[in-house]
């Protein structure tokens, strides 16, 4: 979801506030009805801005001036993405400081597991559930997972997110 408050920068300049929710994506029909309604009519009065905005995407960075098609073109590609591609966007971002464009692009580059949070969930993971190592139950007590973890953590192209272990693959 992500809804922004468009408004008028020339009557806001004048000293009246002149806006509307709209909720992004939009069709180019509802933007431009969004901006007539708001009084952005090409000649009086040509500039828009964000005055408000709210979003469950977190890590989101939005403007003040941003380009409005710029943004619903985002929206739209947010949009479309499946709910898992959705979280591994947001760590991305969390991780990264990437902005959601380039958080999109990257996307097919991360492996994100949503269920390891500390070094000894991924040590744990690694070694038992991963299928790489093959280590007899007999032996498995004596492992400190915690210790494998933070050595993984020190030598991986990732780190830990709120949305859970996230990697450059």
């Amino acid at each position: 979801m992500l809804r922004v408050f468009l408004t008028n920068l020339g009557k806001y300049n004048e000293g009246e506030l002149v806006g509307e929710w709209l909720e992004l994506p939009a069709t180019e029909e509802e933007l431009q009805a969004a901006l007539q309604r708001i009084g952005i009519d090409g000649v009086e009065y040509e500039e828009y801005f964000f005055s408000d905005w709210e979003t469950d995407i977190e890590g989101l960075r939005l403007g003040e001036y941003m380009n409005l098609e710029k943004l619903n073109e985002l929206a739209a590609k947010y949009e479309d993405l499946e709910d898992w591609e959705k979280e591994v966007v947001q760590a991305i971002m969390e991780l990264e400081g990437y902005d959601l464009d380039e958080a999109i692009e990257a996307r097919d580059q991360y492996w994100l597991c949503p269920d390891i949070h500390t070094p000894e969930d991924l040590g744990h993971y690694i070694l038992f559930e991963s299928g790489d190592y093959d280590i007899p139950d007999y032996i498995a007590p004596y492992i400190d997972c915690e210790k494998f973890g933070r050595d993984i953590v020190l030598t991986a192209d990732g780190g830990f997110t709120s949305k859970g272990w996230l990697e450059r693959v």
